[in-house]
């Protein structure tokens, strides 16, 4: 009577997990259908009746595609070497997510290593172009920058 009464909840519990997945799915679905009827409203995209609806994007969204991308600046700054080791700190609060996701490529597409998600570490000179782009965006306030003259404990972390 135990196999049974075991293969019976293993039953219940494998149709409840399903149950899950196809909840989340319809979620996901709804999200979806959402932001695309948002998108078609606000003339972004048309949609391409069919068979299989298709959705291209219309000259509305190009403009505003070309507005967005030309937001923030460049990702990529000229590196030069130095034998210091320089440390980037950051607190971006999370209404800047698109500037603080930016930040983090930039300092990536320099060289520097990630430490913790926030503290970066590289032995690359700052441009000077990527302090005024800082600035410019409004989160030079929430970078600390530091260069360090003694290694002391930095000895462990690998810069080479």
């Amino acid at each position: 009577m135990s196999k049974i009464e075991f293969e019976y909840q293993k039953h219940r519990k494998l149709s409840g997990a399903q149950k899950l997945r196809s909840k989340d799915l319809m979620e996901k679905r709804e999200r979806l259908q959402k932001f695309l009827s948002k998108l078609k409203y606000d003339g972004l995209i048309n949609e391409i009746k069919g068979e299989n609806p298709k959705f291209a994007i219309s000259d509305k969204g190009r403009v505003k595609l070309a507005q967005l991308k030309n937001k923030l600046p460049t990702r990529y700054y000229e590196k030069v070497a130095q034998d210091r080791p320089v440390i980037i700190s950051f607190d971006i609060p999370e209404k800047l997510r698109g500037k603080r996701d930016w930040l983090r490529e930039v300092i990536r597409n320099l060289g520097f290593k990630m430490i913790h998600q926030s503290v970066w570490v590289g032995k690359i000179k700052i441009p000077r172009q990527f302090i005024l782009d800082l600035e410019e965006i409004n989160i030079l306030g929430y970078i600390e920058i530091f260069e360090i003259s003694k290694m002391g404990s930095l000895k462990k972390v690998k810069l080479d």
